[in-house]
């Protein structure tokens, strides 16, 4: 009998332990593309299931709880991602304001990684981000406040504290805050075109300023975007540096720190 209620026990832990793994991959930047690809995502979830599980201290619950438990990790998993996939996302809402400021927002292509379709430079962006944050680790990072969330949020907790849930909702905030940081000086430039045009068609009215506008504003966003790249390629480790000091701090506030 014993056996049996320590095989349960074992079985119970790495049941919550997979939900709250799925809930990350379903949700954290890379593992949750479509460019990841989708069979190896199971085999992924259960392998470091079972690596993690010897980690982590042996609950025992049945019935309706067991539901809510598992249930309960998968959320958690999803927010720790969603921390992280806003700071993607600002990259991609960035992009998006620009292209229709130079006025090109019917050019789109499409995101396999989302599933649905963007503008060229939100993608370009997004791929750039994205680069940056495996190429720099993020995907063991991840891992790392994964395990680092069985401490702060054991399998026997059962809820997040209101706290928390506005912790989130404020990191949206910073990530919309910092979308328009980083597409401020296209959007300035083009602003700037914008009024320049304008002038220059009161001026001379027999202009068409319509057609005049595109080819101008578009050039010089160019050479805007291509004079801020070193700076833009600056700013994206510091901004993943700022996504996984938040998922950290998250942590801390659900620990009760």
């Amino acid at each position: 009998m014993s056996f049996s209620v320590i095989s349960n026990g074992w079985l119970i832990t790495f049941l919550l332990v997979v939900a709250r793994l799925a809930g990350l991959v379903i949700s954290a930047p890379v593992l949750s593309s479509g460019f990841f690809p989708k069979m190896l995502k199971p085999a992924m979830v259960f392998l470091f299931a079972g690596a993690l599980v010897a980690t982590v201290p042996e609950v025992f619950v049945t019935g309706l709880a067991l539901g809510l438990a598992v249930s309960f990790q998968l959320l958690v998993g999803v927010a720790i991602g969603l921390i992280l996939s806003m700071f993607l996302g600002l990259f991609g809402m960035a992009g998006q304001l620009i292209t229709y400021q130079m006025g090109v927002g019917l050019a789109v292509a499409a995101n396999p990684g989302l599933l649905s379709a963007g503008s060229f430079l939100s993608e370009w962006q997004t791929l750039i981000a994205t680069f940056v944050f495996v190429v720099g680790g993020g995907l063991e990072l991840t891992m790392t406040a994964l395990h680092a969330s069985f401490v702060a949020l054991p399998l026997t907790h059962e809820m997040l504290s209101a706290h928390a849930l506005l912790f989130i909702v404020g990191i949206f905030q910073s990530a919309l805050t910092m979308a328009l940081l980083v597409a401020a000086p296209l959007f300035l430039s083009s602003l700037v075109v914008d009024m320049g045009i304008g002038v220059v068609s009161r001026a001379f009215p027999q202009i068409n300023a319509y057609f005049l506008s595109l080819p101008v504003n578009f050039g010089i966003s160019l050479v805007v975007m291509l004079g801020t790249l070193p700076f833009l390629m600056a700013l994206i480790p510091n901004i993943w540096h700022t996504a996984f000091y938040d998922v950290s701090r998250w942590l801390a506030i659900v620990e009760g720190h």
